[in-house]
């Protein structure tokens, strides 16, 4: 994807927080802001902090079930590094950059990296589908939602649970390879297909390896949604209401990440705050409030991944890096130019698709 693009999609989610702030009352919600509890804001941060941290150690778990011998604070610190690249791309997709980072950190083969990366963001797609699906199910059940509104969190679901599906048919179905090994034969295309089936070949085995990691994986994924669950639940507190409670926001947060994976703006910019601005509007929280609190997400969830720039001062942040982040694209896009010029066929650059926490 080229830069132009990235600033369009970035203008998209930016115009949609401006329509959002006018809705509200910019004054109104710059008072929420600037009276918002510290000390709570400053536990909200810690809380996105572990939540990162439990994704890093699915990743690296994963990792260690396939033989690679990494100390878990550079997967760790590579998780962190593919987590800041993720705010800055569309569907958030920049996460599958970390085995590039944790290859220039060291040398761990980015096949490996690369099928556990798609392993975790595999479960991360589940998990939070099962959750949406429960969440969809509660809220109906006490909410006024009306069919607009639910048409748009089913499809949500649909979208996790797509996702999932979709990443773990990459790792260990055979239906695709099959297809493609039909189609290796054609005269002009014939190189590039046995390229990609080469590709995906690497892919399985190492995928294959991981396979025992799933339920592990799953539960750190699950552990991260809590302590993002309670970094919503500490910003809340932090301008004064007193609902939504600890459990709702669990619910709010399976809901509204599906918007974080469609790709029409940056990082799910301003679709994500308009889901949670609709969703506490119908639980009773003031519009201004809502909307001050889906800032005061943004630039907490943003500012915490800033810990990812020492893994990436750390190899050297150059721009060769954030040419691949300016192309990386979803699963469902993923193109066979893409997976030749960038991962050379052997995995020796990133193999870049799509997902996040």
């Amino acid at each position: 994807m080229r830069i132009h693009k990235i600033f369009i999609k970035l203008a998209i989610g930016l115009t949609i927080l401006v329509l959002l702030l006018q809705m509200a009352d910019l004054t109104k919600v710059l008072s929420c802001i600037s009276t918002a509890n510290v000390p709570y804001i400053f536990m909200a941060a810690l809380a996105f902090i572990t939540a990162s941290t439990m994704v890093a150690l699915a990743f690296f778990v994963s990792l260690k079930r396939t033989g690679v011998k990494t100390k878990m604070c550079n997967a760790i610190l590579a998780s962190f590094g593919g987590q800041l690249l993720s705010d800055i791309t569309p569907a958030r997709s920049g996460y599958f950059l970390t085995p590039f980072i944790l290859n220039r950190i060291d040398g761990t083969p980015n096949s490996s990296g690369m099928a556990c990366v798609v392993t975790t963001g595999a479960m991360n797609f589940l998990v939070k589908a099962t959750l949406s699906l429960i969440s969809l199910i509660y809220f109906v059940s006490i909410l006024p939602i009306g069919s607009t509104l639910m048409n748009s969190l089913i499809i949500g679901v649909l979208i996790l649970a797509g996702g999932g599906i979709g990443l773990l048919s990459l790792l260990w179905g055979k239906r695709l390879l099959g297809f493609l090994k039909k189609l290796e034969k054609m005269p002009i295309a014939g190189n590039l297909i046995n390229g990609i089936i080469d590709v995906l070949n690497d892919l399985q085995e190492e995928a294959m390896k991981a396979r025992s990691s799933l339920i592990s994986v799953a539960f750190l994924i699950l552990l991260s949604v809590i302590a993002n669950s309670v970094a919503l639940y500490f910003i809340s507190i932090s301008l004064g209401t007193s609902s939504p409670t600890l459990l709702d926001f669990m619910f709010i947060l399976s809901l509204v990440s599906a918007f974080n994976f469609i790709p029409i703006t940056v990082a799910g910019l301003g679709i994500q705050e308009t889901g949670y601005v609709i969703l506490l509007d119908l639980m009773g929280v003031s519009i201004e409030k809502a909307v001050a609190f889906t800032l005061i997400n943004r630039l907490l969830f943003m500012a915490t991944d800033m810990i990812g720039l020492i893994p990436l001062f750390k190899i050297g942040f150059k721009s060769s890096i954030l040419k691949n982040a300016e192309n990386v694209s979803s699963l469902g896009n993923l193109e066979a130019g893409e997976l030749t010029g960038r991962a050379k066929l052997s995995f020796e650059g990133p193999m870049i698709i799509g997902m996040r926490r």
